[in-house]
């Protein structure tokens, strides 16, 4: 699923568990795009917040991890706290990306099932 709100684009994928959208992952998303938009002002361009929460809307109360700067959010959901970040990135990349020598992401020791991302409207 794709959307736009005032501040971002965003953009998240079915979760495999369910097969269908994660309305706890969306809240999530649009949640930290409002948290970094109104930090903005008083914060570096490379301010960065990342963590592990559960996302009690999911049904499935799976754990999600975050990284968020001014540049990009993203969110996979169901990853180990130990998950690499790079890994996961390049899941993101893979998936997301349009140009045909993205990297495989095939060292993940378990694949996200479901994860979004949002990405600010002026850098869109």
């Amino acid at each position: 699923m794709i959307w736009t709100t005032k501040t971002h684009e965003l953009a998240a994928t079915t979760c495999q568990q369910t097969g269908a959208s994660c309305p706890a992952l969306e809240r999530m998303l649009v949640a930290l795009c409002g948290a970094l938009d109104t930090a903005r002002d008083m914060t570096e361009e490379d301010f960065e917040i990342t963590g592990d929460s559960l996302l009690d809307g999911c049904s499935r109360h799976c754990p999600a991890r975050f990284f968020a700067s001014h540049d990009r959010i993203r969110v996979f959901c169901e990853v180990d706290t130990a998950a690499e970040r790079s890994g996961l990135d390049r899941f993101a990349d893979a998936l997301l990306s349009s140009d045909p020598q993205a990297q495989f992401a095939d060292h993940l020791p378990h694949r996200p099932c479901s994860f979004g991302e949002a990405i600010p409207l002026s850098a869109a």
